[in-house]
């Protein structure tokens, strides 16, 4: 951990928070090739966080939607964490756009997990369900391989959608909480079962370990300290889900996307201030947030 001594008061930055491996790996991408090139593309948002997607702006990355990878023909194309499905690489193929691939490494294995399954649901006559959001790109991306047998839930409201007389082989998107998982994956057994007691069903949780641990380590940051500065994009899914984790555990939370929304009065009194973030959440951001702290103190 990253500790500032300030007066009567200490300020450590978590070292667990920030970019997860499968947006570092996109990151350093982005950057290796902007140090080469005076303009290169992305394809959607590279991350929910404004500070370090203006960072990347002002080096000359520029996003880009589906509909306009027609007009990149010659150029490269940055495929962020989140991964495309394959109607994507085929759209590049045919309009000479080079894929710089960044698919996190555990989305490209849940991808290919999908599709075998895809496979056998099509010999057996049965289904893949994916546990996600039905508009996250990594869930749009699962789907392009589930051969059309896919159908996505997002709660035990969902549940409908799922034909319990047939096979069904469920997956999760890699950030969603693991206990919700655990009771839709039961949900979904208990009423298979009862329409059939030799019911086929296959779950795998496929939530990403980075994000499973990653909530009893903020659980514990957050007793450890006085307050907690949460830092993160306000689009963030898991930003989210984490400020609420701190919150739970420590009420003197505040949320921030950056270092200008900070209130001096948030400190008084104050012995020890943790300052934690969202896997989209630089360190470089972190940082700057300890010094602000420094400075209205």
């Amino acid at each position: 951990m990253l500790l500032l001594s300030l007066h009567f008061m200490k300020i450590t930055i978590d070292k667990a928070a920030g970019f997860c491996p499968g947006v570092k790996l996109a990151i350093k991408k982005a950057d290796q090739f902007l140090e080469k090139e005076a303009e290169f593309h992305c394809l959607g948002s590279l991350l929910h966080n404004e500070m370090e997607m203006g960072r990347l702006s002002d080096d000359g990355l520029k996003i880009v939607e589906k509909e306009t990878i027609p007009l990149l023909e010659g150029k490269k194309l940055l495929f962020r964490a989140h991964g495309e499905p394959p109607e994507t690489y085929d759209l590049t193929k045919e309009n000479d756009v080079e894929v710089i691939d960044a698919t996190c490494s555990v989305v490209r294995k849940l991808q290919k997990d999908v599709k075998s399954a895809a496979e056998e649901m099509e010999k057996l006559g049965g289904q893949v369900v994916i546990f996600g959001k039905p508009q996250h790109p990594e869930v749009m991306g699962l789907m392009g391989h589930t051969k059309g047998l896919g159908v996505v839930i997002r709660a035990a409201q969902d549940l409908a959608k799922v034909d319990m007389s047939r096979p069904v082989r469920l997956f999760s998107q890699t950030t969603m909480d693991d206990i919700s998982f655990e009771l839709i994956a039961k949900a979904i057994k208990e009423q298979m079962e009862r329409k059939n007691p030799a019911s086929d069903l296959e779950s795998y949780n496929t939530i990403c370990k980075h994000v499973l641990n990653r909530v009893p380590l903020l659980k514990k940051f957050a007793s450890e300290h006085e307050l907690i500065i949460f830092v993160s994009g306000r689009e963030s899914s898991n930003g989210k889900k984490l400020f609420n984790t701190c919150l739970e555990v420590n009420p003197g939370t505040h949320f921030i996307s950056e270092t200008s929304e900070m209130n001096a009065e948030w400190f008084a009194g104050m012995e020890t201030v943790g300052i934690s973030g969202a896997a989209s959440t630089p360190q470089w951001l972190m940082k700057e947030v300890a010094k602000k702290i420094e400075a209205l103190t």
